[in-house]
């Protein structure tokens, strides 16, 4: 130990050994959470597995019941339904498809729409599935849903009355739709985060439909409980019972609020008519600007999809990035050469972009970011 390095004491080193893990370099570490998640993973399976080893001799079915005896009318297992492993597929192709995304696309659409198709197909099956065994049940027919599945056997010993009576008002809830469109109408609310404010819109009033159903169908099931009991099946009926006017307005408002977010990207894909012949002359084309100005909205699309400049001439593009948080920017190429690779910025922020003269043809600028945001700059 030199002079100039003076002695430090033992509290001073051990605050100096958790200088790291107090304030860590993130950059760093947050390359290695994929790895620290998949590790997380295998350590609860194999928890699980260790488990299940050891109760393997306990479990066994051969193993005598310690207290025999049938379950109180209206309660048993739910039966056998493969629809609640089916869904999750589903939503693990939405997940793949954010990765293995389409040329100029931020899904790939083969895998998004069989994820979606996969899913819708799980959780109506896991509903018709909750919607029989419930009728079966509220009619006294244990199991009926899955051929006798459900009984417990009748050469079980019977259980005392005070044990094989429920409680008066215990029953069975009614099938609801609601508990599966509340979330439809949260995801919008966060797709719209990313893709504009008719999807947030639409996400809080979906949202808001839902939860008036959904307490509309809890209401119901409280005043018959409270006035005969229990439920009563035939008004309870998942094919009586549907909500007709509500739900058809829920589809209204999702359909309406992907139609308005799709529709400028569609229209933006639409060749331009007449688009030849405006580069010369009077034909009308714009007038050769060189300083445009080009502004974001959204991930999907520019304000503007075509850009006239003059050839052979500086440029200074003005950019206006207006959504908060979000990176953005403007880079110019052609064909797969990029000729102006700019800065990125965060919004809400306006910047000006000094693009080097360019000869006169046809260039795309786009967002380095969000693949989908394209445009045509046309030098003349």
């Amino acid at each position: 130990m030199t002079e100039e390095e003076p002695a430090r004491d033992p509290f001073t080193q051990f605050l100096d050994l958790l200088g790291p893990l107090l304030s860590p370099d993130w950059d760093s570490l947050i390359l290695l959470l994929p790895f620290a998640m998949i590790g997380l993973v295998l350590l609860i399976l194999g928890y699980m597995a260790l488990n299940w080893r050891r109760s393997a001799g306990v479990n066994r079915s051969r193993v005598p019941r310690k207290r025999p005896g049938q379950p109180p009318p209206d309660v048993h297992m739910p039966g056998p339904s493969p629809w609640p492993f089916v869904a999750p597929i589903g939503g693990t192709l939405i997940l793949v498809s954010l990765i293995f995304a389409g040329d100029g696309l931020p899904v790939n659409p083969l895998l998004f729409g069989l994820g979606l198709a996969v899913g819708l197909v799980g959780i109506a099956g896991w509903y018709l599935d909750a919607g029989r065994e419930w009728r079966a049940a509220e009619t006294g027919g244990h199991g009926a849903a899955h051929g006798g599945t459900l009984v417990t056997g009748e050469a079980v010993a019977q259980l005392p009355g005070w044990a094989v009576e429920p409680p008066e008002g215990v029953h069975m809830p009614g099938p609801s739709p609601w508990p599966f469109f509340a979330p439809i109408g949260l995801f919008f609310v966060f797709l719209g985060l990313i893709f504009g404010p008719a999807l947030l819109i639409g996400g809080i009033l979906m949202s808001l439909v839902a939860v008036v159903g959904w307490y509309r169908d809890a209401s119901t099931e409280y005043r018959q409980t409270e006035t005969i009991g229990h439920v009563v099946p035939e008004t309870r009926d998942p094919a009586r019972a549907w909500p007709t006017s509500a739900v058809p307005l829920f589809g209204v408002i999702a359909a309406v609020s992907l139609a308005i977010t799709l529709f400028p990207v569609l229209m933006s894909a639409l060749p331009v008519a007449g688009g030849d012949g405006g580069d010369d002359g009077n034909g009308g084309g714009p007038a050769p600007d060189p300083a445009p100005v080009i502004g974001a909205d959204s991930v999907l699309e520019f304000d503007t999809a075509q850009v006239v400049v003059p050839a052979g001439e500086p440029l200074s593009i003005t950019f206006e990035n207006r959504q908060s948080g979000v990176p953005h920017d403007v880079d110019i190429r052609q064909g797969e050469s990029v000729l102006f690779d700019a800065e990125v910025v965060t919004g809400p922020t306006e910047v000006v972009y000094e693009v080097s003269p360019l000869e006169a043809g046809e260039y795309t600028f786009f967002c380095s970011i969000h693949s989908p945001m394209t445009g045509t700059l046309t030098a003349q």
